[in-house]
């Protein structure tokens, strides 16, 4: 008999346990997706910042091909494309429940290996922006160092003379930072396409969960 009453306490409390962890993870899975439906908001929000940035670098460089040196009009149109190019922005994603689920082995109570497969392939998506990221600054940090030494920063103050000289025309160091904007460009097109992939799978992440987990 006591052995039966231990062997049924056991039992009680290995229900008890899978009974709270299901619980966990179905709780987690409601983080989860509020952290995806934020994610997708920063995405359609960073990506329309920087489809502006991108068509902007390309007024610009059109700008910077034809001569400059007796047109204000077009001076003053490379002034206003150089800062608007280098205006674009990174993503910050909703890692909250993503570092509660890594920092305490929470992952291994996600039950369905698709979900859970998802849920790691998403991870990496983002740690791999994070890179992309880091070369998207660089790439811009480096165009506009090239830019002071072409354009008078004077001439965004108020009060100013309204010609938009450049320090410049030597046509080596216009076409130096023709081709730093470019590679910005390059950097921003390749962060936006993986911008995008990331979305698709925040997408089919999100329908999982609700179906596996019933939520709505």
């Amino acid at each position: 008999m006591l052995f039966l009453a231990v062997f049924c306490g056991f039992l009680a409390e290995n229900q008890r346990e899978h009974f709270v962890e299901h619980k966990r993870e179905k709780q987690y899975m409601e983080s989860m997706l509020e952290d995806l439906v934020q994610d997708t908001m920063e995405v359609k929000r960073v990506s329309l910042v920087n489809n502006t940035s991108i068509k902007n670098i390309d007024t610009l460089l059109n700008s910077l091909r034809v001569p400059l040196h007796g047109d204000i009009e077009a001076r003053k149109k490379v002034y206003d494309f150089m800062t608007w190019s280098m205006a674009g922005e990174t993503a910050v994603f909703t890692q909250r429940t993503l570092s509660q689920l890594k920092n305490a082995g929470g992952l291994r109570l996600v039950r369905k290996k698709e979900v859970a497969d998802l849920i790691s392939l998403y991870d990496s998506k983002i740690q791999y922006l994070i890179v992309i990221a880091k070369s998207l600054d660089e790439s811009t940090t480096d165009a506009a160092r090239v830019g002071t030494g072409i354009f008078d920063l004077n001439y965004y103050r108020t009060n100013h003379d309204q010609k938009y000289d450049l320090m410049t025309y030597d046509p080596n160091t216009l076409k130096k930072f023709s081709n730093s904007a470019q590679i910005a460009q390059t950097v921003f097109r390749f962060y936006e396409d993986h911008l995008q992939e990331e979305k698709q799978v925040a997408v089919r992440l999100m329908q999982l969960i609700k179906k596996e987990y019933h939520l709505i």
